[in-house]
């Protein structure tokens, strides 16, 4: 059971701390991308393609100018779920990850690409909205986080000799990890590099002055946002490899979800004091998105249960106790085949919003015909 002094901890920094964005499988879904677009730009001179990648992606139709940094959006997906009085309450913003939804499937569906460097949102009233990041800043974005300001925290890549193949990997040369804060139309206020040659990094949080860096092996840094220094979390240590975990700092708390264990760890950034809570019943690897409640009590977590079947599930874990309640999200099983999953979850006032994916027939859809939106009370 997770002490009162830690649980109040969560609650004072509940408000001021949005979700990291960060899991396993983007991970490694980016490295892949990286690697296939260096192959690519090797061979290819100029080349124009579906690219099944890194970070936040989506199938918007409308695409801003080249250029230009004017959002693109969409009304509420068709499919969304008829918008209750929640959505009147305040309402945490809910970024999308799809990108481990590109296809094609089993029956040849797949999801289209709006843009690689497109941070992509859904919100409150249900709009889909992808701010673009320019190209001459990075190739990709690998992880974001959206503050409950506007701005957004950014960590992309770019490739500094584009058409030269070389060897990938944490010693990969000429390669580039900036960090960067969006002001809330898109702009690019900071922009810094963050790459330490031989480690590998990645956003699992931040706020508005301290970005949250996972550096390997095994280490999270404190990045202050005006001066770029870096304090090692030492009351998080030892911290297992991230490949065998799903990780966040949301509230003052780092949140780790294991996919050996099946276990929730909460561990508080000041005190290192844990809370753990028991996940087998579910499916460890499909933990994408967890989401803390603005009062700091409740971690919201959606999932995919099922081998052969699919349903789209919200667990809710107290924080306090370490209980989990569990809430049907798709309304019944989804064929494994077809990619059920999530996209994002967020509060709107006491209520839980999950956007999911269910993919509707083969060929090829934009996000806004296959995502799915259910508010939990």
């Amino acid at each position: 059971m997770m002490t009162d002094d830690i649980a109040e901890t969560i609650r004072r920094a509940a408000d001021t701390v949005p979700p990291s964005r960060s899991d396993l499988d983007a991970v490694l879904r980016r490295h892949r991308a990286h690697r296939r677009r260096r192959a690519a730009l090797a061979t290819v001179a100029a080349a124009v393609a579906v690219i099944a990648v890194t970070g936040v992606t989506a199938g918007l139709t409308r695409q801003a100018a080249p250029g230009t940094q004017t959002p693109a959006t969409q009304p509420p997906p068709t499919h969304a779920a008829t918008p209750t009085p929640a959505t009147q309450a305040r309402a945490q913003r809910l970024p999308l990850d799809a990108g481990w939804a590109l296809g094609p499937d089993k029956n040849g569906g797949k999801v289209t690409v709006h843009d690689a460097r497109a941070l992509l949102e859904l919100r409150a009233d249900q709009r889909l909205v992808a701010n673009p990041v320019p190209a001459e800043v990075v190739d990709d974005i690998r992880s974001w986080v959206a503050l409950d300001d506007g701005r957004s925290v950014v960590l992309g890549g770019k490739d500094l000799k584009p058409g030269v193949q070389r060897q990938d990997g944490p010693d990969v040369t000429d390669y580039a990890i900036r960090l960067l804060v969006l002001s809330p139309d898109a702009q690019v206020k900071l922009q810094r590099e963050v790459r330490v040659q031989g480690q590998d990094v990645q956003l699992i949080g931040a706020t508005a002055t301290t970005a949250y860096l996972y550096r390997t092996p095994g280490r999270v840094m404190a990045h202050d946002l005006a001066t770029g220094a870096e304090q090692r979390l030492t009351t998080l240590d030892p911290l297992p490899a991230w490949e065998a975990q799903t990780l966040t700092i949301q509230g003052g708390v780092l949140f780790a979800a294991s996919r050996e264990s099946c276990r929730l760890t909460a561990t508080a950034l000041d005190t290192g004091r844990k809370m753990s809570a028991d996940l087998t019943q579910w499916s460890c690897p499909t933990m994408r998105t967890a989401r803390l409640s603005p009062d700091g009590g409740t971690l919201a977590i959606a999932v995919s249960d099922g081998d052969e079947a699919a349903t789209v599930s919200l667990l809710k874990v107290d924080v306090a106790t370490g209980k989990v309640s569990s809430f049907p999200v798709s309304g019944g099983v989804v064929a494994r085949d077809l990619k059920p999953g999530t996209l994002g979850v967020g509060w709107v006032g006491t209520s839980v919003r999950v956007a999911w994916l269910r993919m509707p027939a083969p060929g090829v859809h934009t996000l806004s015909e296959s995502i799915q939106v259910t508010d939990i009370p």
